[in-house]
């Protein structure tokens, strides 16, 4: 008997242990065994792991596929009373896997111990135990985003208190050792002040403050703040601005490109289907599903299997990053030539396209060399140091296997443009009527033909220059709606905004990022996290404010942490040190 008390005792202990070191945002629940702790590896210790295969090449060689995960992060993933593992990053999780016609074996890890797991290969990748935040880049590598969940603020019902700016001097609780210390911190940081922060061992005695009035406020993930408030939910409100984004992304050992890349193609393949939709709406049913979360590239095709990405992983011969530190150089290629001031949509794009290089240089503190090789594939530029980046390219699979995609940085797709009282909505609305296609756009009529059939309709078609395509609808009266890309129809939206309008559906999304050497990681964060400086701070929309329209901006994926990487700063030099607060 004393044998088994102590035993239990024993388990006991290790339990509340757990609890303490790993300060989970929410209470444990029951484990199927109980979890190894293991060391914390220094932050300045090296984290670079270099393997020659993929662990896509295990996958497709045992048909099984390994994810670790936490056992204690619902709505994500958790292990039930009834003894079911389940959650959104789960099922997300099997779907990939029965995607690739492999079996899914998931195993429990810690936030301690996770990393360790993934790198020596107990596990191919990760799920919820590892968040994206820019200190993360440095030790993994993660896959595209899925789900963006949230650091909120949860206040009283009757607060006066709308946005975090006025929280600034405000007490605000937080439970030590989760992530909201962590997203507290970046807020302090870029708004330059010290927040007066109140410390809680749980959630729920930091929420009870709130109701007391002890504290303004309490932050943590959005989710656990739902749970923990469910029995009161009229007493409390949820703040719409958060302290921080956090986006939900598939962690794989760091420069494991095929991996990567076979979970992002597979990714956007469910997405397509909508089962990304079916799933959001399964674990969040008070939440907005944001169809633009995941960017679709072109060339995706039908399927994703594992067979499709390479076993050994390519490392550059060479990496871009020494190279423009010691030459004081950005080379830049995919610089078109269109006249200066062009209104086309070629020379908008033109000149957003200068002005992103100029500003990625500039805030680098690098000169901007613009290298005109216009006939040598990008992928060629890139691989042999012609160039460290192409600006203009549209992400593609087909070149998955020989360059890398920063994230996008502009929305196009076709649109419908019609005469402003014309009160057409869509193709439901142009059965038997004439839609203009732009000369030069070769699949233009099979696009539009396939929303049409889409709905049974009969259209008609009529070819029109680019340039002529306001007097069309508007002078010759030859078409009832213009259907092209948006970008071709800004200029004539500009000149006629009275008389001319988009319908509201996108008939196809697509985007422009730029081209980067394959597998050069710290180059593809460095370019990513400056683009979201400038989106931060309104210079990416100032720049390309001709090439959008209201609802023409892409539902950016910003990574919350330093503004500072790899030894450049990347805020804008010209703006008041910390004015920019994290999105």
């Amino acid at each position: 008997m004393l044998r088994i008390c102590t035993t239990l005792f024993a388990l006991i202990l290790l339990g509340l242990v757990e609890l303490i070191l790993l300060a989970q945002d929410d209470p444990p629940v029951p484990t199927l065994i109980s979890p190894t702790l293991a060391p914390v590896i220094a932050a300045d210790a090296p984290t670079d792991f270099l393997h020659a295969e993929s662990a896509i090449a295990d996958v497709a060689a045992s048909g099984i596929f390994r994810v670790g995960v936490l056992y204690n992060e619902p709505p994500y993933s958790e292990f039930t009373f009834q003894g079911e593992l389940r959650g959104f990053d789960v099922d997300l999780l099997r779907k990939i896997a029965a995607e690739w016609g492999s079996e899914l074996d998931l195993v429990q890890v810690t936030r301690l111990n996770a990393l360790d797991s993934l790198n020596s290969g107990q596990v191919h990748a990760l799920a919820s135990a590892i968040l994206r935040y820019r200190d993360r880049d440095t030790e993994v590598e993660f896959s595209q985003t899925y789900l963006q969940g949230e650091q909120a603020l949860l206040a009283r019902a009757d607060s006066p208190f709308q946005a975090r700016a006025e929280l600034l001097d405000q007490p605000i609780g937080f439970v030590i050792g989760t992530r909201a210390e962590k997203a507290t911190a970046i807020w302090s940081a870029r708004t330059g002040s010290a927040l007066n922060l109140q410390p809680n061992l749980t959630l729920d005695r930091a929420v009870a403050a709130v109701l007391q009035g002890e504290i303004s406020a309490v932050i943590a993930e959005k989710q656990a703040l739902r749970r923990v408030s469910a029995d009161f939910a009229d007493s409390v409100r949820i703040l719409d601005d958060p302290v921080s984004i956090e986006p939900r992304a598939f962690a794989v050992r760091r420069q494991d490109a095929p991996l990567r890349d076979a979970l992002n193609k597979t990714i956007q393949r469910l997405t397509i289907e909508g089962e990304l939709d079916v799933l959001f709406r399964e674990y969040f049913p008070d939440e907005s599903y944001n169809i633009e979360t995941v960017a679709i590239w072109s060339g995706i095709g039908d399927e994703a299997l594992p067979a499709q990405f390479a076993n050994e992983i390519a490392y550059p011969s060479t990496y871009a990053l020494p190279r423009i530190r010691n030459s004081g150089r950005l080379k830049v290629g995919g610089i078109l030539n269109a006249a200066p001031g062009s209104t086309s949509g070629e020379g908008r794009l033109d000149n957003l396209n200068r002005a992103l290089a100029a500003e990625l240089a500039r805030r680098w503190g690098v000169a901007l060399e613009i290298v005109s090789v216009e006939a040598e594939p990008a992928a060629s530029l890139l691989s042999s140091g012609q160039v460290d980046l192409v600006v203009g390219m549209k992400p593609d699979w087909n070149l998955a296997n020989e360059m890398d995609f920063s994230m996008p940085y502009l929305l196009h797709g076709d649109r419908l443009m019609v005469r402003s009282s014309s009160g057409i909505r869509g193709f439901g609305d142009l059965r038997g009527r004439f839609v203009g296609i732009l000369i030069g756009d070769d699949t233009a009529r099979d696009r539009a033909q396939a929303w049409a059939d889409s709905i049974n309709a009969t259209v008609r078609y009529i070819q029109t220059t680019e340039s002529d395509a306001a007097l069309t609808l508007l002078d010759y009266n030859n078409a009832n709606a213009i259907y092209a890309d948006n970008l071709a129809l800004l200029a004539h939206l500009d000149a006629n905004p009275d008389a001319l309008r988009l319908t509201e559906r996108w008939y196809s999304r697509g985007y422009y990022a730029i081209g980067l050497p394959y597998n050069d990681i710290d180059l593809r964060l460095l370019v990513d996290y400056t683009i979201q400086e400038m989106i931060q701070d309104d210079t990416l929309y100032r720049l390309s404010a001709g090439l959008i329209v209201s609802d023409a901006l892409p539902a950016f994926d910003l990574t919350p942490g330093s503004n500072s990487f790899a030894g450049f700063n990347l805020s804008d030099p010209d703006a008041a040190s910390g004015s920019a607060e994290q999105s």
